[in-house]
């Protein structure tokens, strides 16, 4: 399978799926760590992410995850963004860290913290499916919002655009994203390439 591949034909979506943005921000405050797990973003604050310190542009890359060709698009995100030299850059992602999928809790509670060591955001969204969708809904909380970046995938026709992304729980917060100047489309691996080059 390549890179340009659509692996994925529409599907319905989960109400579910994208919770109100109040509540995800609640849901981050209320999150009570036992001791192990409280050591665990211990240790992510002060070891792991202590050689980000040394670049002046950290750009978080979020999107699908596992072993599909979205994940290939994402990842070559990632990779072209850690390859920026002037001024010197890292990319850098929540599963680079060693959270499982079981580590629900601490995924939310590190992923507010990456967000915040970020100096950019970085999304990579071919449809609003997935468990990467709730990361989405924490972008436009307001301390994040001014650093996103959305690489946003077209489609052909319109029945198909409609399947992936309408869907009315996420497109309350994520409207002025997908319409703004910092949101950028793309069709194929070429166009993803170029849509990369728009990110300071």
């Amino acid at each position: 399978m390549t890179p340009d591949d659509d692996d994925r034909g529409p599907r319905d979506f989960d109400a579910d799926a994208f919770p109100p943005q109040d509540e995800l921000i609640a849901g981050l405050e209320d999150v009570t760590l036992t001791p192990t797990e409280h050591q665990t973003i211990k240790n992510l604050v002060n070891e792991d992410l202590d050689e980000l310190k040394a670049y002046e542009r950290r750009y978080l890359n979020v999107g699908a995850g596992g072993e599909t060709a979205a994940t290939a698009r994402r990842k070559s995100v990632y990779d072209l963004l850690d390859a920026r030299t002037n001024p010197p850059a890292v990319a850098f992602r929540l599963e680079d860290y060693g959270f499982t999928p079981e580590e629900i809790r601490l995924w939310c509670r590190a992923f507010d913290i990456l967000c915040g060591r970020a100096t950019h955001i970085v999304a990579v969204i071919e449809d609003f499916e997935g468990g990467y969708v709730w990361e989405l809904g924490l972008l436009f909380a307001p301390p994040y919002r001014d650093k996103a970046w959305v690489l946003k995938r077209r489609y052909a026709d319109a029945e198909t655009e409609r399947a992936k992304y309408e869907n009315g729980m996420a497109a309350s917060h994520v409207e002025l994203l997908l319409t703004g100047p910092r949101c950028h489309e793309w069709t194929d691996a070429s166009e993803l390439r170029e849509a990369v080059r728009a990110i300071p």
